[in-house]
């Protein structure tokens, strides 16, 4: 016995696949908590920061942190797992150091070599004295930092 199934037209496929994927679409998105773009420049005493990296430190303990290097204009473009995905949505203490990543990682004490100096006072380097709070809201965030 031979089973014999009614021909479709191609019309009738096209819609049939294109609304099989209008419902995978929804599935495809990323399911975690909401993140937001965030970009700045950080100057001091008015003149672009030409290194050193920027933390935003989440003031929830279950948020997590986002960073970026310092580019050599003073720019800056959070991540907190992929590059320029920004933070979650949030409040923040900020934190900034003037050292470039190359002369942090290049730094191994030896006899009497001197630790880099960063290029912006101490108090700015830790979240708790730096005096910097943000929140980051849905869509595009951008916060300037002017450094004295």
């Amino acid at each position: 016995m031979t089973l014999i199934l009614p021909t479709t037209s191609r019309r009738t496929r096209s819609t049939l696949l294109a609304a099989c994927l209008v419902c995978l679409v929804p599935a495809c998105r990323n399911s975690g908590p909401e993140m937001a773009r965030v970009t700045g420049k950080v100057t001091f005493q008015g003149k672009p920061l030409t290194k050193g990296n920027i933390s935003f430190v989440s003031t929830d303990p279950n948020r997590p942190n986002a960073t970026s290097i310092i580019a050599s204009d003073g720019s800056y473009d959070l991540q907190t797992t992929d590059p320029s995905d920004g933070a979650q949505l949030g409040d923040y203490d900020v934190a900034i150091t003037g050292q470039g990543t190359s002369e942090i990682l290049d730094y191994i004490p030896k006899g009497k070599k001197a630790a880099p100096k960063s290029e912006v006072p101490a108090k700015y380097e830790n979240p708790k004295t730096s005096e910097l709070h943000v929140t980051v809201k849905s869509g595009r965030n951008n916060f300037p930092f002017d450094l004295k």
